[in-house]
């Protein structure tokens, strides 16, 4: 039962850090170019978000996954 809790674990981790990165290219594309990207708008979900807590949360989640190290 650990083992299947642990696997399922590095497989949520691996799959927020690939969303995470999406996010944050999809935030850098669209500062570049200004618009939003095929209807998408990460950067107005996030200012959207204001000082609610999903708002904190993405800030430290994008501010972690620049942080972190790699293995």
């Amino acid at each position: 039962m650990k083992n299947k809790l642990h696997k399922f674990r590095e497989s949520l981790t691996e799959v927020v850090a690939i969303a995470l990165t999406f996010l944050c290219l999809g935030i850098i594309v669209q500062l570049l170019l200004g618009e939003t990207i095929i209807g998408w708008d990460p950067v107005g979900n996030v200012k959207a978000g204001g000082n609610a807590l999903i708002g904190v949360v993405t800030i430290i989640l994008l501010y972690i996954l620049f942080i972190r190290d790699k293995k």
